[in-house]
């Protein structure tokens, strides 16, 4: 029985070990001198693929960009929590009622948002 542990120790070792040796590798380098210490202005400089920058760094950006990739990743997920929904939903030959309605609730909800959104005219480009 204790053997049947053994994997699941070695994994959680791992799990908590890799992370923890992640995060502290920077700080043993930073205090044993590997990371040097002497800022400058050419280091403190701004670096654009090998070359000086040749614009300012502060730009507009477009927030319409900003609500289709929201929008995107809001129906991502609903498809990632549809796919095994329907895939278990006649489990056993009888639907479940409670994971339906539950569904629908969730449906819902993102269609609101999805309709308000539109209303909004924030899914229009101009």
């Amino acid at each position: 029985m204790i053997e049947n542990f053994g994997t699941l120790g070695l994994f959680l070792i791992i799990a908590i070990g890799f992370p923890i040796l992640l995060i502290g590798i920077p700080f043993i380098l930073k205090y044993v001198g590997v990371v040097p210490r002497k800022p400058g202005s050419v280091k403190n400089d701004t670096y654009e693929c090998g070359m000086k920058p040749f614009k300012e760094a502060w730009v507009q950006f477009n927030f319409h960009y900003y609500t289709f990739a929201i929008l995107f990743v809001a129906l991502d997920i609903m498809s990632v929590f549809l796919f095994p929904w329907a895939a278990n939903f006649a489990r056993n030959g009888t639907p479940q009622v409670i994971g339906l309605v539950a569904v629908v609730v969730f449906v819902l909800i993102l269609v609101v948002g999805f309709v308000y959104a539109w209303r909004k005219k924030a899914l229009e480009w101009k």
